[in-house]
């Protein structure tokens, strides 16, 4: 019996860890008005960033990571890194922009650089009488290499540490 006890010791061991299932969301979006002979447009902007487990929350969560625009339109749009409790190495997050900001395309990398996902982005544009709004996003869903990122609290699992 005991050959196996030892093969199952082994193999629970050895039984991967499974991964969280997450989606990366970079949007952009911008609205404007044109008002009557009185004057007084009005237009507006977002950019945002976020990573999300499939119960819908975020484990990272910010407009503009590192205080700078998730997404560019100079280049080859911008690539900045993140770390934390999330993965064991380093993971790696681009996105490129049309001219008005809008994401074109989107990728996750591992911190080798080997693509984890990518994906193009969507604009939705909304004519409303005299204004206009845009909606952009892009999405790419890739696995963590541990079971349970923590939510994003404030003092969150992640942080950039480059880009």
């Amino acid at each position: 019996m005991a050959p196996l006890r030892t093969f199952l010791c082994l193999l629970a061991a050895s039984a991967p860890i499974y991964a969280e299932h997450l989606r990366v969301v970079w949007s952009a979006g911008d609205f404007s008005t044109i008002s009557g002979p009185a004057g007084g447009n009005t237009n507006g902007h977002y950019s945002g960033f976020a990573i999300i487990n499939d119960a819908g929350e975020a484990i990272y969560d910010q407009g503009f990571p590192d205080d700078h625009s998730p997404c560019y339109n100079t280049d080859d749009g911008r690539e900045f890194t993140i770390e934390g409790d999330c993965w064991s190495t380093p993971r790696k997050f681009k996105c490129k922009a049309d001219f008005a900001g809008h994401p074109e395309t989107c990728e996750v990398k591992d911190g080798n650089g080997n693509s984890l996902g990518t994906s193009n982005g969507q604009t939705d544009t909304t004519f409303i009488g005299i204004a206009i709004g845009q909606d952009s996003s892009c999405v790419v869903e890739f696995n963590s290499d541990s079971d349970g990122c923590p939510v994003d609290d404030g003092n969150g699992p992640l942080h950039v540490t480059s880009g």
